[in-house]
């Protein structure tokens, strides 16, 4: 995938009208309050969906993380790379495919820095952390993510919500790094499809002639270095190829949601009525890291304390 080819659906005029609109709610948002990312970053963020900004991690804090990284991958020997879902958890809370997780990968996920950046991207000052997922992608073997929307798999209503993916590797096109269609955000959910496919980590997504050539000419490579970070909508179309390259490529996805949101325990996913990923949302913890939850219905709530101890036992790990 990742070249073009197909009709171009962005013709269409309801899709067109789906973008306006959802670009309007998007740049409304946040208004009032005071960011912590600089206004060119923020305003490049509303306009493409994803940035890399001048947030990043200081070489204690890739250390810490690189370590718990390890960690992660000791604890799972028979989970994919690519599918460690629910890495900030210990134990066995929300049941993340049987995913043994660290306190180390909270800790980074309710790192300050990073949640502030968030805020300020989701235009509020009370911020949920609700999942964490590592994306591990070993040298030459590492399994493709087709193009998708991650919002086609999230329970959250209404859908505001944001990724910062974390490089604990460096990520270029030629070890599976990322790759995003800008503007793709603001269109609204695309319409996608089960796959089979036993190269592909995810088996719900888009191909490159359901995005048709329009949407492929403004693809984007997401080359990192490790420490930086990117951050990217919920409705953005993204991918990554498979990594046939001899060097790993490994980055830790924090996933964030508006307090005000709520986080849909009952719900059934399209990607999940569709044969995709099952991640269970029904006992998933939420993390409030930032200012306190705003929506009565959001059930599960995990305290503010205990992510900020784990941060306080990676720091003093480091020392």
């Amino acid at each position: 995938f990742f070249a073009g080819g197909g009709a171009d659906p962005n013709t269409m005029m309801g899709a067109s009208v789906c973008r306006s609109a959802r670009c309007a709610r998007l740049a409304s948002l946040g208004r009032r309050m005071q960011h912590t990312l600089p206004a060119h970053e923020l305003a490049r963020y509303r306009e493409d969906g994803w940035i890399v900004p001048s947030v990043s991690l200081d070489k204690e804090e890739l250390e810490a993380a690189r370590r718990s990284l390890g960690e992660v991958l000791a604890r799972n020997p028979g989970v994919p790379p690519e599918q460690l879902v629910n890495a900030h958890l210990e134990g066995h809370e929300g049941q993340g495919m049987g995913v043994r997780g660290s306190r180390g990968i909270l800790a980074l996920a309710s790192n300050p820095k990073l949640v502030d950046a968030a805020a300020a991207c989701l235009g509020t000052d009370d911020v949920i952390l609700w999942g964490v997922q590592i994306f591990c992608k070993p040298a030459g073997s590492g399994k493709a993510v087709p193009w998708h929307q991650d919002g086609q798999y999230w329970p959250i209503e209404p859908l505001r919500a944001c990724t910062l993916w974390v490089a604990l590797d460096e990520s270029t096109p030629s070890n599976g790094g990322l790759h995003v269609i800008s503007g793709s955000h603001c269109e609204g959910e695309i319409p996608h499809e089960a796959h089979r496919n036993d190269e592909a980590a995810i088996s719900v997504y888009l191909t490159d002639e359901a995005l048709g050539p329009a949407r492929l000419a403004r693809s984007h490579a997401v080359a990192l270095q490790p420490g930086q970070v990117s951050i990217h909508d919920a409705m953005i179309v993204h991918g990554s190829k498979s990594n046939r390259s001899a060097s790993r490529r490994a980055g830790v996805a924090c996933h964030y949601m508006p307090a005000q949101s709520h986080f849909r325990r009952d719900l059934r996913t399209f990607a999940d009525r569709e044969g995709g990923l099952n991640l269970d949302y029904s006992q998933r913890p939420l993390v409030v890291v930032k200012g306190e939850n705003r929506n009565s219905a959001n059930t599960g709530l995990m305290p503010l304390d205990e992510s900020l101890q784990a941060r306080e036992a990676a720091a003093g790990a480091v020392e």
